[in-house]
């Protein structure tokens, strides 16, 4: 059961994160409604800190941690994780080192690097990315911060979900990107637990399919 999330989980996460996390703004477009052919709301999390809902996951994981993070946190991350790391360890005044591939998006760089980030680069496959990290664990004694598959990563990704739920109070159906899965589990035990009756629908672009593929 160690990664047995609950609801209460994501409420917790949500107390912990007021005043940290922007409550970001929920928008709806004429346009898209018509070419949906039903209402549409947009949980504007590109207007988050680091402009990504990143920050939520990595926020709260960091304010969880006791001492173990004073050695410093670290992660592997393609840019926003990353940078979500980097910003929440500055506000915890620790080291943050963050481990990313060598093709990395020069914004996203720069972005971790602002924080006061250590970047490592590695080759652009996880293979590379998890030796990384290991390496410099064994150097650091950092703390590590997975992108996705930690509790209080998702707990704090789901609060987004929650506030998209107590703004619009009654959804027919909830839409959530599906990367690594943090954000869609977050999502989904949100939903699940405010909106019963709801659908829940995961989302990848059709060229990056990675999950529809694993599972087909």
């Amino acid at each position: 059961m160690k990664y047995a999330i609950q609801y209460s989980d994501v409420e917790e996460a949500a107390s912990r994160l007021k005043g940290i996390v922007k409550q970001t703004p929920v928008i709806n477009s004429n346009e898209i409604d018509r070419l949906a052919g039903r209402q549409v709301f947009m949980k504007c999390e590109n207007l988050q800190h680091i402009g990504a809902f990143k920050f939520r996951g990595a926020s709260n994981a960091v304010k969880l941690l006791g001492e173990e993070a004073e050695l410093g946190l670290c992660t592997h991350s393609s840019g926003n994780h990353g940078q979500a790391v980097s910003l929440a360890a500055k506000q915890r005044g620790v080291p943050a080192y963050i481990i990313m591939p060598n093709n990395a998006p020069k914004v996203k760089i720069n972005g971790v690097l602002k924080h006061g980030a250590e970047v490592f680069f590695c080759e652009p496959n996880l293979k590379a990315r998890i030796s990384t990290a290991n390496s410099i664990l064994e150097k650091t004694g950092a703390h590590f911060i997975h992108p996705f598959d930690n509790r209080d990563v998702i707990a704090g990704q789901g609060t987004a979900a929650r506030e998209l739920i107590l703004e619009c109070e009654k959804l027919d159906a909830i839409l959530s990107p599906i990367g690594g899965g943090g954000l869609m589990s977050g999502t989904s035990i949100a939903a699940r637990n405010m909106l019963p009756d709801s659908r829940i629908f995961g989302t990848e672009p059709v060229k990056g399919n990675e999950y529809y593929l694993q599972n087909i």
